[in-house]
């Protein structure tokens, strides 16, 4: 038995003609090394001094302690020190973003649908085995957490056109990320990654520490499985984020980067978005 945890970030991308992103990110263990995982992460807060109730966000909150000159000073490394604790627990991850600015899907369908995809790449993560999986608890009252829980019954009950249901054992759960260590890792991994593709120089950081989690095909390859970028017209951003040279789909595939798609001659960072990028860093909290 696998427990995957959810947790969701829009992000504003800093690539020429990109839009904001939104995405899911999902962190599977498997049940053994669930307790492991949150010992690994006490024992990294106690290293750095860190209070054991500082949620860790990729975007800390005001008021937050890795806001504070000692938080900030150690974040990076708190950081980059969960992520080789969580690929030492045998954690697997799956992201998928949304690049709204380039396609028509919009507000609640573009939510289900980046839902639909994470949930065909968990259960594509989860091969044979069994899973269950715990989201964060979406904003709004409890009305609003039922109605966002109804909506995800389909997935959970009858799966999608290209997944079964039967991996995924209950409906999808949430609970408030400040008690879980691991959907704070969700939320880290979801985070760094989107921010990545966005052309954030801290995410950007973080991918390799991040890439050794995402779940790869039959053929070793992350781009459109442990990563899935939508829509296909941002192909090459697989390349620029991590250094796939190919790109795999179904029984066939091409080279990367791919002739006339945006990004194939550079990242498409102009001065100023790099610019952009390196102030980007106050706002995620680096010491950088």
């Amino acid at each position: 038995m696998w427990i995957v945890f959810v947790d969701d970030t829009k992000q504003k991308g800093l690539r020429s003609g990109m839009g904001s992103l939104l995405s899911l990110g999902a962190v599977a263990f498997p049940e053994a090394h669930v307790a492991r995982y949150a010992d690994r992460a006490a024992e990294i807060y106690r290293s750095h001094n860190t209070p054991a109730d500082a949620e860790l966000k990729w975007s800390p909150r005001k008021g937050s302690w890795f806001k504070s000159d000692a938080g900030a000073a150690c974040l990076t490394d708190v950081r980059q020190e969960l992520l080789t604790a969580a690929k030492d627990c045998g954690c697997r991850a799956v992201v998928v973003s949304f690049d709204l600015g380039r396609t028509s899907i919009q507000g609640t369908r573009a939510e289900q649908d980046v839902l639909k995809y994470l949930f065909e790449r968990i259960v594509m993560m989860l091969g044979d085995e069994r899973g269950v999986v715990v989201c964060d608890k979406p904003g709004g009252d409890h009305k609003a957490e039922d109605n966002w829980i109804a909506g995800t019954l389909d997935l959970t009950n009858f799966g999608t056109n290209y997944v079964k249901a039967d991996a995924v054992v209950l409906p999808i759960l949430t609970a408030p990320s400040h008690h879980h260590p691991h959907l704070q890792l969700a939320d880290l991994v979801a985070g760094s990654m989107t921010a990545a593709v966005a052309g954030v120089r801290f995410g950007l950081d973080l991918v390799p520490y991040v890439k050794p989690l995402l779940h790869a095909n039959a053929f070793g390859a992350i781009a459109g499985t442990g990563l899935k970028l939508f829509p296909d017209e941002i192909v090459n951003v697989y390349h620029w984020v991590l250094g796939a040279d190919t790109y795999i789909r179904g029984s066939s595939g091409y080279a990367l980067p791919r002739p006339l798609r945006p990004y194939e001659k550079d990242d498409g960072m102009s001065l100023v978005g790099n610019l952009r990028s390196h102030l980007a860093g106050k706002r995620f909290g680096s010491d950088s």
